[in-house]
């Protein structure tokens, strides 16, 4: 089942910030059969960098099946009504 749109506005995951997040840190995972996002955090414009940076160099809890892949974390852009696989890549 795919993930359903977010109708929400979520906060900057940097610590102490707590402005619109308008990234997300994540990475495509898949199993062959199915795509999604494995989301690592979201970020407002001003720590999207930094939380990319934290997430890329912090060994990964995701433990695979056979079969599954993990791909490295991107940012991608936040749209309202938007689902996971259609959100663009910024980074």
């Amino acid at each position: 089942m795919p993930a359903a749109p977010f109708a929400y506005q979520p906060v900057c995951s940097a610590e102490g910030c707590g402005q619109p997040a308008t990234r997300k840190i994540a990475a495509v995972w898949t199993d062959g059969r199915f795509r999604e996002l494995k989301t690592y955090g979201v970020a407002c414009p001003d720590h999207g960098w930094m939380l990319l940076e934290s997430a890329r160099h912090k060994p990964s809890a995701t433990r695979l099946a056979e079969g599954e892949t993990i791909e490295p974390p991107y940012l991608y852009q936040l749209a309202p009504g938007r689902r996971d696989t259609e959100l663009e890549r910024v980074g």
